[in-house]
């Protein structure tokens, strides 16, 4: 069942970054996640200032995390670099036998809870890349460990 609602969210999400969108430097871009809950990042312009970000997390067992952005372009007169801030939500499957540190059973949990992100990126010009560093902290309502910050560096490779 866990496997189905993972498929179907990854699915929805694909269908959300199908939408026509404007953006200045990149349209679509996917990439590798190097954070704390490492994974598969995929970020999609909708408009020119606003963005939807999946991530597909592995840390402890799977999990996804939805994100509706917002791009501040152009800080300190530099074109290439944007700055962003949002919010979303996430659903995780955490393998108890991996997480011990967390839960006292070994059992799967489910982890349902909201995330805000601030993040800085920077879109390479000549080589389709963009590499990035973030800062998201949580909030879970069905974990025990009820606030947790975490952070990431991406690099994501630009689709146009």
């Amino acid at each position: 069942m866990n496997k189905k609602l993972f498929a179907g969210v990854m699915v929805l999400i694909l269908t959300i970054t199908c939408a026509v969108a404007q953006p200045q430097l990149y349209r679509t871009a996917i990439g590798l996640n190097a954070g704390y809950n490492y994974g598969i990042t995929l970020k999609h312009y909708l408009t020119d200032k606003n963005m939807v970000e999946g991530i597909a997390n592995f840390n402890y067992g799977p999990g996804i995390t939805v994100l509706y952005e917002f791009n501040n372009r152009h800080p300190f007169d530099i074109d290439e670099l944007d700055w962003y801030y949002g919010a979303g939500a996430h659903v995780k499957f955490i393998n108890g036998r991996r997480a011990n540190v967390f839960y006292n059973d070994l059992g799967t949990h489910i982890n349902i809870g909201i995330d805000a992100i601030l993040g800085l990126e920077y879109t390479l010009k000549d080589v389709p890349l963009n590499l990035g560093i973030n800062i998201k902290p949580e909030l879970n309502f069905t974990a025990d460990n009820l606030i947790w910050f975490d952070g990431a560096l991406t690099i994501r490779y630009v689709l146009k």
